[in-house]
């Protein structure tokens, strides 16, 4: 793959310097995968972004689902059809990560769609009014049909009633959320108290779902196809999440990727129009995506026989993992992680306009869950969510001490944390007692004083 730096010459930030310490941080290699259009539109997007590419995996995965919608499935039996729905959070902390520049380029097509789905929808609202105008001028019957408004993009400051009546017209459609947290925290009022369990319910993409109203008549949505593609912190997953969300199946019904450290070299905003048109991995996703949208009639999608039995087999041996598993949060996102594999070969599939999955197609699904998704959903469960503030804070401090060339000095650091002395005080006590980090002293050239420092041991 190209680099960043050979494309034009610019002072770079030297990440690896900056982040010397990667061993927590979960990498995909992408030369893994076959060479399938999936990853050359993954390949294009990381080089002309500074998102890790786990994020524009996992983004990629949402945007295609929401633009293939319910017109393509799975028949396994004649009441199981699986759907290739993909809900998505990206975790990872504010403005460093750019979760939502991952996200803005993943939707690119998506949002061309739905903007010129829209303005056709306007030309024809507004001939309609004409109509009924014309028709109540001229005292003529009224025979025109109000146009109905499909969307591609779902408004994500959506209510659950408005989603309802977007899901009963629309074929398909993503939501977007640049902050999930706030997106949770809408459950927790009394009016949308259902909100997670409406959301559970819909995963699963039901015949039909009746949704009771008060004021209105009840409405049945058949087929309710929704993807999600979301950002957030962990800390807003925490805040909005409990043992009863992780064991019921809100939370496991989402796909993870979890990046604290950027690890690419930063390009200057300035530069990306001029590196866009660069790259000599561009592909065209513009006819991919236009090709998704279009399917009009419902598709069952094959596998070949090669192909079914090397999925027959890892759903086997996923059984047996999950069995022998002493942790319930895991068993619920573990396995449906399996469905998701399932989701995976259909969409890579369908980026090179297949219907069948191979044996290939098969692979790569696999390799996905078992070197992205799946240590994502154990890091998030055994690490993330555990992790209490003190220990956060212990990190940050350790963070800063290598941001700053693996020393600092006790002064600096209390201006670089806004901690109070005291708390710092404590923090790097337990460090030094866990041998993250050793006291020492650094003499300052111009008064000979020595100033108490700590380096990273």
């Amino acid at each position: 793959m190209k680099k960043i730096e050979n494309v034009f010459p610019i002072d770079k930030v030297n990440i690896e310097k900056l982040n010397s310490s990667k061993d927590s941080e979960i990498h995909f290699n992408i030369s893994t995968l076959h060479n399938t259009n999936f990853k050359k539109i993954i390949e294009y997007l990381d080089s002309i972004s500074i998102s890790p590419i786990e994020y524009l995996i996992a983004g990629t995965l949402a945007a295609l689902s929401g633009a293939v919608g319910k017109n393509v499935f799975f028949d396994i039996t004649k009441s199981i059809r699986v759907y290739l729905n993909t809900w998505v959070i990206l975790i990872g902390k504010s403005t460093i990560m750019k979760k939502t520049t991952a996200i803005n380029y993943c939707k690119e097509d998506l949002q061309r769609i739905e903007n010129k789905s829209y303005s056709d929808f306007k030309k024809r609202l507004d001939e309609y009014e004409k109509d009924i105008i014309d028709s109540k001028e001229n005292k003529k019957k009224i025979t025109a049909i109000k146009p109905v408004r499909e969307y591609n993009l779902i408004p994500q400051d959506a209510t659950i009633e408005s989603l309802c009546n977007i899901l009963s017209v629309s074929k398909r459609g993503l939501l977007i959320h640049s902050e999930f947290g706030s997106f949770l925290s809408q459950f927790n009022k009394s009016y949308n108290a259902d909100g997670k369990q409406f959301f559970t319910n819909l995963f699963d993409v039901p015949e039909s779902y009746e949704i009771s109203r008060v004021t209105k008549e009840n409405t049945v949505l058949e087929r309710p196809f929704l993807s999600i593609l979301a950002a957030s912190t962990i800390d807003w997953v925490k805040e909005f999440s409990s043992e009863t969300d992780l064991r019921s199946g809100f939370f496991a019904r989402f796909l993870y990727v979890i990046r604290n450290i950027p690890d690419k070299e930063y390009i200057p905003l300035l530069k990306l129009k001029e590196l866009t048109k660069q790259s000599e991995n561009y592909i065209d996703t513009r006819g991919i995506f236009d090709f998704l949208v279009n399917i009009s009639e419902e598709i069952s999608l094959d596998i070949k026989k090669d192909a079914a039995d090397i999925f027959i087999q890892y759903d086997i041996n996923s059984y047996k993992e999950l069995l022998n598993s002493d942790n319930e949060n895991e068993v619920s996102f573990k396995a449906r992680l399996l469905i998701h594999t399932l989701k995976f070969a259909g969409l890579i599939a369908l980026t090179n306009r297949q219907f069948i999955i191979s044996k290939e197609n098969i692979q790569d699904a696999i390799n996905l869950s078992e070197n992205l998704f799946k240590p994502n959903i154990e890091k998030l469960l055994n690490s993330e969510l555990k992790q209490d503030e003190f220990t956060r804070k212990q990190d940050h401090v350790i963070r800063i001490i290598k941001n700053r060339g693996g020393q600092l000095s006790r002064s600096d650091l209390l201006n670089n944390t806004g901690y109070k002395a005291k708390e710092l005080d404590e923090i790097i006590s337990n460090l030094i007692q866990k041998e993250k980090i050793e006291e020492t002293y650094l003499e300052n050239p111009k008064n000979k004083k020595k100033a108490k420092c700590y380096r990273i041991k």
